[in-house]
């Protein structure tokens, strides 16, 4: 008895674990949001067992990457600060909670265990099969119950599943030109047919214009003296932007992209000018976390607006303006902006490939952010936070930080 107690609490076994919960989670979470919630606690307490047992070496990691952290902690206790100054701080403190400490938790465990390349190679190989999984799953339910109305999203909601399709495509274009190894390329090539097919499906044009947007400026990150690659991706997506708007299927949503009078555009021009207005009335901490959803449709919603039951701004920086004020849109921009600028001076300093990758998912999710809020739904926002984890892990193994040595 006394032994299996001892070797549970052995650090090399709690590590052990905690990458086998990981596994799952990664395979999931694009899939289940119940499954994934399951292995997403079982790694974060494998986390909090590896800590209690050995914690000594994590400053190592806040040490190298603290302004990444203090970039998070400001935008932590912005978000909060609104939540406490709201009029019911107790609703406002339980979504903090969820919202906040729920999804970017999924960052650390992946971050404080002692994981070595191939083990974290495994875990994004398996994230790519569950966002493979989940593109095809859109695909099947289109084709299985198509209507006439172009908005499918598999096992998620349309948005999320087209912000996880707006992380992953301009990806797909990356790895391929990074690796060399023909299965892979195969597999980059098949995962981006299916990611365009799914997207096609999806429908959420916010998206369509951020892949439209990133995977040029991917390219060009990528090999800037190489402008005939870049031409050439330019020219592809010309012709293939041509063929995806002419088709009869996408022709009238590609049409409703730049026409304001679409109604899910004039809504969305709508519920900006009044979560502006709310952030005028409230410029400093908004009308408080948590209280969105109630001052929109009790005070500030448009007369013209005929989607009375909206929730969110459709926009993070919208929302956050709204809900949280200046000092958390600020922090949150800044935080962006900071990432940005990061993962950017890595890759061009040391030509780290995760660098790059990070600044990929940064941007996939932050484009389509702006035409939606995303930031705090679940799914995609673990994902992103996730992703941005495996890339610091992955760091830190270039760098010879590797946690336990």
């Amino acid at each position: 008895m006394i032994t299996m107690i001892e070797n549970f609490s052995n650090i090399t076994e709690i590590e052990k674990r905690t990458f086998y919960y990981l596994c799952g989670f990664s395979l999931f979470l694009p899939i289940s949001k119940a499954a994934g919630n399951i292995f997403m606690v079982l790694s974060i307490l494998g986390m909090i067992h590896r800590l209690y047992r050995k914690n000594d070496d994590v400053k190592i990691i806040f040490s190298e990457y603290k302004k990444i952290f203090a970039s998070i902690a400001a935008l932590f206790v912005a978000v909060l600060i609104s939540a406490l100054t709201s009029e019911d701080i107790l609703f406002g403190v339980k979504s903090w909670l969820d919202k906040y400490i729920g999804h970017i938790l999924v960052l650390f465990p992946v971050m404080f265990i002692c994981l070595d390349r191939k083990k974290i190679l495994t875990l994004v190989q398996l994230l790519f099969v569950g966002v493979f999984i989940s593109n095809l799953s859109v695909i099947v339910q289109g084709f299985k119950n198509f209507d006439g109305i172009w908005r499918y999203g598999g096992f998620l909601t349309p948005m999320a599943q087209g912000s996880v399709i707006g992380i992953f495509l301009p990806l797909y274009v990356v790895l391929f030109l990074q690796i060399q190894k023909k299965s892979l390329r195969i597999y980059f090539t098949v995962a981006a047919f299916v990611g365009i097919v799914a997207l096609l499906f999806n429908g959420t044009r916010g998206v369509w214009l951020s892949t439209i947007i990133l995977i040029p400026l991917m390219v060009l990150l990528y090999s800037r003296k190489n402008l005939k690659l870049f031409a050439a991706v330019v020219a592809i997506l010309i012709i293939g932007g041509g063929i995806f708007v002419t088709a009869l299927h996408s022709s009238k949503s590609a049409d409703t992209t730049s026409d304001l009078r679409a109604k899910s555009n004039s809504e969305r021009m709508l519920v900006w000018t009044s979560a502006f207005q709310m952030f005028k009335d409230n410029p400093i901490f908004g009308v408080g976390y948590g209280q969105y959803k109630d001052a929109y449709q009790t005070k500030y919603i448009s007369p013209d607006a005929k989607e009375t039951y909206l929730e969110h701004a459709h926009s993070n920086i919208f929302q956050l303006l709204a809900e949280c004020g200046i000092i958390a849109a600020s922090t949150f921009l800044l935080m962006w902006g900071y990432f940005s600028w990061f993962s950017l001076r890595r890759w061009f300093k040391d030509k780290n490939f995760e660098w790059l990758v990070f600044f990929c998912v940064l941007w996939g999710f932050m484009l389509h952010g702006l035409t939606e809020f995303n930031f705090e739904t679940s799914v995609p926002s673990r994902i992103f936070w996730y992703s941005l984890g495996l890339c610091i892990a992955y760091s830190k193994i270039s760098k010879n930080l590797s946690l336990g040595d």
